[in-house]
């Protein structure tokens, strides 16, 4: 049978108020041989306190609610990671919710979270131009802080991003650094803050190399897989030359799935990676070290940033305000076998 907070309280002799606030570690109101007494019961019968009656206790559930877009994709994964061990050692809990790339399903998430009681959302967005979910979380008095992606303002909110423009300047510069280079780049929905973010800086690069805007194509794809793959099958068809010779000399591809699908459809073509054709992906995955040849990326650090979101959402529960009130993380080009070496 299972031990309730009134039986400890009539084994103590003590009201249920005082064994609360034991179990809450609330000091005013207990002295320490009853303190003893009841911690001695509480090991004893392997009392489990509910989280939901210590939730009417402090005001608090210590939970945390954490949006992404696409629970496929390992990237998501190395966020989350990040936001959980930060989160369990502050004693939190975390309800994990997958928006499928739907602002609707996010929204909907976002509802069941506040009905749950958590105490804060992290949210990575469906989309970059939709804050209506936001409106509900501040209706709420809900704090919640964004990460990956910027919604309207970067400023606006709180929240833990990554230099993407850096990142895709970096990606941009190695390709097109050796004399003749060109470079397709495959970029993700143009609607979504990383995607703009990342072509600005390709646009950035050529700019700063002084080489003419056609030296780069741009396709748009969805950062999955088969995108990649199928965008580079349709390039291939337009760029392979006479004698199997191809009139591209690079591959950036915004995330590391569609730089898996853009090797795949050049394996396929008989195109040499990186003697031929050299490719660039951006997160650095686990997987990115797997693929053969290893795959060259930009690395963001997920982890880190799923920390440091969690780590500011704490402070905001507890009534602080962050500062700053947004992080920008570095990211930082890994070569590996896509790439030749540097010339």
């Amino acid at each position: 049978m299972k031990v309730t907070i009134s039986d400890i309280a009539r084994q103590a002799g003590v009201s249920k108020a005082t064994v609360s606030r034991v179990l809450n570690n609330r000091t005013e109101g207990v002295g320490p041989e009853t303190r003893q007494r009841i911690q001695e019961l509480l090991r004893e019968t392997g009392f489990q306190p509910s989280g939901f009656a210590r939730g009417l206790a402090t005001g608090k559930s210590a939970s945390v609610g954490v949006i992404i877009p696409d629970i496929a994709n390992p990237y998501y994964s190395m966020l989350v990671r990040g936001a959980e061990d930060t989160l369990k050692k502050a004693g939190y809990s975390l309800f994990l919710c997958n928006s499928d790339l739907d602002i609707k399903k996010e929204k909907e998430y976002v509802s069941i979270l506040i009905e749950k009681g958590v105490d804060g959302v992290i949210l990575d967005s469906a989309e970059s131009d939709c804050d209506c979910q936001l409106e509900l979380l501040e209706e709420a008095e809900i704090p919640y802080i964004l990460i990956d992606r910027i919604i309207d303002d970067p400023m606006k909110y709180a929240g833990v991003y990554v230099d993407n423009l850096d990142g895709g300047r970096q990606a941009a510069e190695f390709l097109l650094s050796r004399p003749g280079s060109s470079l397709i780049f495959i970029n993700g929905p143009a609607e979504l803050s990383q995607s703009r973010l990342r072509q600005e800086g390709v646009e950035l690069a050529i700019k700063q190399m002084g080489l003419p805007a056609d030296r780069v194509e741009i396709l748009y794809g969805d950062y999955s897989i088969e995108s990649g793959r199928k965008l580079m099958e349709d390039c291939l068809r337009r760029h392979v030359l006479p004698g199997g010779a191809v009139s591209f000399t690079g591959v950036f591809a915004a995330n590391d799935l569609m730089a898996f699908g853009a090797l795949r459809a050049l394996r396929e073509a008989h195109i040499s990676v990186p003697d031929q054709v050299e490719v660039i992906g951006f997160d650095d995955i686990e997987m990115a070290e797997m693929v053969d040849p290893p795959l060259s990326t930009v690395s963001q650090p997920a982890i880190e940033m799923g920390s440091r979101s969690a780590a500011m959402l704490l402070q905001m529960i507890t009534g602080k305000r962050p500062r700053p009130k947004t992080v920008t993380l570095a990211t930082r080009l890994i070569l590996r076998g896509t790439t030749r070496t540097p010339g």
